[in-house]
C-alpha cells in the first residue's frame, strides 16, 4: 500500500518544496520508506506541470533520485513524455512510443529519440545507477540546511560516503560559502561532480549555475 507513503517532489514553489517536505520526516516512524515522486498515472505529467523547463526538469530528477526514501518514477519521464490530465486521464497515460505494432516512433532505442529526449535519458541513466551503487543514497543519512537566497543543500551520508547536493533556482550563477555546511564538510578537501565526473579542489566556494542542482562526492 502506498497511501500514507508517498511525498510528491515537484517544483511549486521552488526549494522551499522540498525542505518543507522533509521537514515533515519527524511525524514517520521510517521515513526512508516514504515513496517520492515527480508525477504518476493519476496527475499531470512532471515535464508539463513545470511549463517544459528542462533545468527545472533536471532538478527535479536530481532531487527524487538522491534524496530519502523509494523513488518512483512514471514511464516516459526519462523521455521528456507531458501531457495533462484535462480532458481525461488518458492523455496522461498515453503509451510508451515504441515496442507495439504500429508504431512510428521507438523512443527504447537512441536512434529514434531526439538529442533533448537523449539528453533526459542519460541524465537520468547516470543519476540513477549512481543511486544504485551508492548506500548513501538509499540507505543513508539525510541532513538538511534551510534554504536561503535560492539556494538549498543537503547530504546524503553513511560511514563510506558523503554527496552533497547543492541546488540553484535563481536565474544567475551564484558563489555558494560553505561555512555553514561545516557539520558536514569537515575534514572534505574536494569532490567529484558525479554527472560530469569534474573535480572540484576549493570547496570554500563552490559555484552554482543558475538553475542547476550539483551532486558532489566528497573526498578528503
Amino acid at each position: 500500500m502506498l497511501d500514507g507513503l508517498k511525498q510528491n517532489f515537484s517544483w511549486d514553489d521552488g526549494v522551499n518544496r522540498p525542505y518543507q517536505a522533509l521537514a515533515q520526516d519527524v511525524v514517520y516512524t521510517d521515513p526512508t520508506k516514504l515513496v517520492t515522486f515527480l508525477d504518476n498515472h493519476d496527475t499531470d505529467r512532471y515535464l508539463s506541470v513545470i511549463g517544459e523547463d528542462f533545468d527545472k526538469y533536471k532538478i527535479g530528477l536530481t532531487w527524487l533520485l538522491t534524496t530519502r526514501g523509494i523513488p518512483s518514477m512514471y514511464y516516459g519521464t526519462e523521455i521528456l513524455m507531458k501531457n495533462v490530465k484535462d480532458p481525461s486521464d488518458a492523455e496522461v497515460r498515453r503509451d510508451f512510443p515504441g515496442g507495439f505494432s504500429g508504431d512510428k516512433e521507438n523512443k527504447f532505442e537512441a536512434a529514434g529519440r531526439t538529442d533533448k529526449e537523449n539528453d533526459a535519458f542519460n541524465f537520468v541513466k547516470k543519476l540513477a545507477n549512481y543511486r544504485r551503487v551508492t548506500p548513501a543514497l538509499h540507505s543513508g543519512k539525510l541532513t538538511q540546511y534551510l534554504p536561503q537566497n535560492g539556494t538549498y543543500v543537503y547530504f546524503r551520508y553513511d560511514a563510506g560516503k558523503t554527496v552533497m547536493v547543492a541546488t540553484n533556482s535563481t536565474e544567475k550563477e551564484i558563489s555558494l560559502d560553505t561555512a555553514r555546511f561545516s557539520e558536514r564538510m569537515s575534514g572534505f578537501s574536494s569532490a567529484r561532480n558525479v554527472l560530469t565526473d569534474e573535480k572540484l579542489t576549493d570547496l570554500k566556494g563552490i559555484k552554482l549555475p543558475a538553475k542547476t542542482a550539483l551532486v558532489l562526492e566528497l573526498e578528503k
